[in-house]
């Protein structure tokens, strides 16, 4: 498809150069006769007035010759700028359909799963005599799948609203130090039997944001660093300070780093930087959801790391003028 495209771009952009050398050729090609056109007056002698006339023609077919060498030129060259400004221009939106393609057979594998579960332990109930105990391991295996389908989908919906930029946003001015405490507070409220992460927050940080999404933004990043961490050595690090007229929420933890050439990665979706099977179960949505919702809220969301030493996300919002 890209390729006939671009064959369609190449050829209207030399169609238009060849129409404007066209015209200009002609009206070039006009002036010239008009402005090498005999003027002067030889008397009866008939010999010199053919040979003005001879040399006046012969001019012209000259200017013929060297304006079509001109213009064939002149439309090899345009040619080859016009297939070049189309490649250009069509990279951007050949990227995205690579992408789009890649997001939708990722979104279909991890979707796969769950679906081949339910259908399992659907078929497996169906199959036969089933006593009471076995029909309600089938159906707690069909509601852990949906719950876990209806995760994936809330997260695929959230991404897409999440890269929608609405203009002029500006969310209403709330406390980051605040909504980070708040985010800590339902997470350990959801695992109790995880280690406290050790926080250090900083009085004072008011940005214009909303407080939903920027609480999301710090839950993936706790959970996050649970997952990828060592919170049984030593739990994730949270703290909230003042940088450069900027609040900054600061999530690190102990575990296996991230190599340089992962660093941007992992914040595509349903990126997974290993494939072991002891890797913690999850959709690989949460830092390009993450990231999503730092950018619609006017910030940014990065990574430090090094193999071997952890790793530490940074997520930076201007402050509340």
């Amino acid at each position: 498809m890209f390729t006939r495209t671009r064959i369609r771009l190449t050829v209207l952009y030399i169609a238009l150069f060849a129409i404007v050398l066209g015209v200009f050729s002609v009206v070039f090609y006009i002036g010239i006769g008009t402005a090498l056109a005999p003027t002067f007056d030889l008397g009866p002698e008939l010999t010199n007035e053919q040979a003005a006339e001879v040399a006046y023609q012969a001019t012209l077919d000259q200017i013929r010759i060297a304006l079509v060498v001109a213009d064939l030129a002149v439309v090899v060259l345009v040619g080859g700028a016009a297939w070049i400004l189309a490649t250009r221009t069509l990279r951007p939106i050949g990227e995205a359909q690579a992408r789009q393609r890649r997001f939708v057979a990722d979104a279909s594998h991890e979707m796969r799963t769950p679906l081949a579960a339910i259908r399992a332990s659907a078929e497996g109930a169906l199959a036969g005599p089933a006593s009471e105990d076995e029909l309600r391991n089938a159906l707690g295996v069909v509601v852990d799948s949906a719950d876990r389908l209806s995760r994936l989908t809330n997260d695929l919906l959230l991404l897409a609203r999440a890269d929608e930029l609405p203009p002029d946003r500006r969310g209403a001015q709330v406390d980051m130090s605040v909504v980070v405490a708040e985010t800590l507070v339902a997470f350990v409220g959801a695992h109790p039997d995880l280690p406290r992460a050790r926080a250090t927050l900083s009085p004072d940080l008011p940005v214009a944001a909303d407080p939903d999404e920027i609480g999301r933004i710090v839950a993936n990043l706790v959970d996050n660093a649970y997952r990828y961490g060592a919170p049984t050595v030593r739990p994730p690090r949270i703290a909230t300070r003042l940088v450069d007229d900027h609040a900054v929420v600061e999530v690190g933890d102990d575990g296996p780093g991230i190599a340089a050439a992962d660093l941007e990665r992992i914040f595509e979706p349903f990126a997974r930087l290993h494939a072991e099977a002891d890797t913690p179960d999850g959709s690989g949505l949460g830092l390009a959801i993450a990231r999503s919702l730092a950018r619609r809220n006017g910030g940014t969301l990065t990574v430090t790391s090094h193999p071997g030493e952890g790793a530490t996300f940074r997520l930076s919002l201007p402050l509340f003028r």
